[in-house]
């Protein structure tokens, strides 16, 4: 079924009413087929019904396809893609984006000539896992994955990788780690891959860095010889590359000479810059550098394992305690080393405690949602509804005093929703206290929605 809804691709011709929408991105396209899947979609200015035309489907982990649509408009009217981001596809059961998936390339088949031979995919966290799923299973030729690898980052990535695999990753992301660790992988099993860092958190890559990965993509093809070698795009790509190449003989021109006689190979003459590139990789100042990087890999695991293990298992002194080191690091010295890795490790646990809470909660395990809370409120103050689901957790694990104590922190960090609180089931035998009756009438009698923060339980699928 899933291959048969790729291959239409190929097969298929326009249909009247699609290509009058060439050269502008049309927000919402509805599938014909089943009107409860839609997507966005950019088809070139140039795009004609002669050809056939290689396509990127885009993936975000809310459902927003219209971002990355947007941001490849450039590149894809540059470089002649098509693109479509799938409006259902989301965080959550594979199922239902592996449907969302089939309904995308098939409605794309019945509307516009594309190519089987070159459809891509691209994604933003737990949609960058669909879209390398979707190319593991041999449905895309390529990947480019923001912020997120492979669906099993552990040992879901093949010995033997069948697709160019391009990565991005924000200075803040707090999946940098994973990406990095990948990238080290993918380039001991020699595989077509590339992993660029800029300066922004866990997002969609800004459209400049998104053009470079298709350009990469471009150049992948006409290495495999899906396109032909010897055209304008390959020189125009190598001239601006060279051009672009750092002066100073350091790490960062080591790096760039390496990236670019890995695309260029079979391409171009690349036979001075790789002879540079060994002169330096053997270098003092590159060999420290590389050292110094996987000294921060390993720290950087290091300090996330810890961090967990005193969430489950520390006393709560500990866990304000290292709070505050990673607080203080992450208001330090903007962009160094120290100031980006506290942020991501804050974003990391505070996105990964959301599933285990969630998790703790369903299993009755209430001591341990309660640890895990208690960092996220010293990790983030002020937040209502972690402080409101920690006083439920000490609750339910019979803590009648820190209940009432993280209560008392969520009605003065702004939780006001007394209907809900009564109806708890977790604080009924606080019921008759007065301290609890006394934060009861600091809330409003009415109810009001309760905030939605990164401390809730409700959690998501691991992005």
């Amino acid at each position: 079924m899933v291959l048969a809804c790729f291959a239409v691709l190929a097969l298929a011709g326009p249909a009247s009413g699609q290509t009058d929408a060439r050269g502008r991105i049309i927000d919402k396209v509805v599938c014909r087929a089943d009107a409860t899947q839609s997507y966005a979609l950019y088809v070139p200015a140039g795009y004609t019904a002669e050809r056939k035309w290689p396509v990127i489907l885009c993936f975000d982990p809310g459902a927003r396809g219209l971002v990355p649509v947007e941001r490849l408009q450039a590149a894809a009217e540059k470089y002649g893609y098509i693109v479509a981001g799938s409006l259902n596809s989301r965080n959550g059961p594979y199922e239902a984006n592996l449907t969302a998936a089939q309904a995308m390339a098939t409605d794309l088949g019945t509307r516009l000539r594309l190519d089987r031979d070159r459809v891509y995919t691209a994604g933003l966290s737990g949609g960058a896992r669909v879209a390398t799923q979707l190319a593991l299973l041999g449905l895309a030729k390529g990947v480019i994955a923001c912020s997120a690898g492979f669906p099993d980052p552990t040992d879901g990535v093949p010995l033997h990788l069948a697709f160019p695999f391009f990565a991005t990753s924000g200075t803040d992301d707090f999946n940098q780690l994973e990406l990095k660790q990948l990238d080290e992988l993918l380039e001991e099993r020699k595989a077509a891959h590339r992993l660029t860092i800029f300066n922004g958190g866990h997002e969609w890559a800004p459209a400049t860095l998104l053009g470079e990965a298709v350009e990469w993509l471009e150049l992948q093809a006409r290495r495999a010889g899906t396109v032909p070698k010897n055209d304008p795009m390959v020189q125009a790509a190598w001239q601006e590359r060279v051009g672009t190449l750092p002066a100073a003989a350091g790490p960062e021109r080591w790096r760039a000479l390496q990236a670019l006689t890995a695309d260029f190979n079979g391409l171009m003459d690349t036979t001075a810059f790789e002879q540079e590139a060994k002169i330096l990789g053997s270098s003092r100042e590159v060999k420290q550098w590389q050292k110094s990087e996987r000294a921060l890999l390993k720290r950087e695991q290091s300090e996330r394992e810890e961090l967990n293990e005193l969430a489950m298992n520390g006393s709560p002194a500990a866990i304000q305690k290292r709070a505050a080191q990673l607080r203080q690091a992450a208001d330090g010295v903007p962009d160094s080393a120290e100031h980006q890795m506290a942020r991501r490790e804050i974003a990391g646990f505070t996105m990964n405690a959301r599933d285990l809470t969630r998790v703790a909660f369903e299993q009755e395990e209430y001591a341990s949602a309660a640890g895990m809370l208690e960092m996220m409120a010293a990790l983030r103050p002020g937040q209502s509804r972690t402080y409101y689901d920690l006083a439920r957790a000490r609750a339910l694990d019979g803590d009648r005093k820190r209940a009432l104590a993280a209560l008392k922190q969520a009605v003065e960090a702004g939780y006001g929703d007394r209907p809900r609180v009564q109806a708890e089931p977790a604080f009924k035998k606080l019921a008759g206290d007065a301290a609890f009756q006394d934060l009861l009438g600091k809330m409003n009698p009415t109810g009001e929605p309760g905030p939605t923060e990164a401390g809730a339980p409700e959690g998501s699928r691991r992005p």
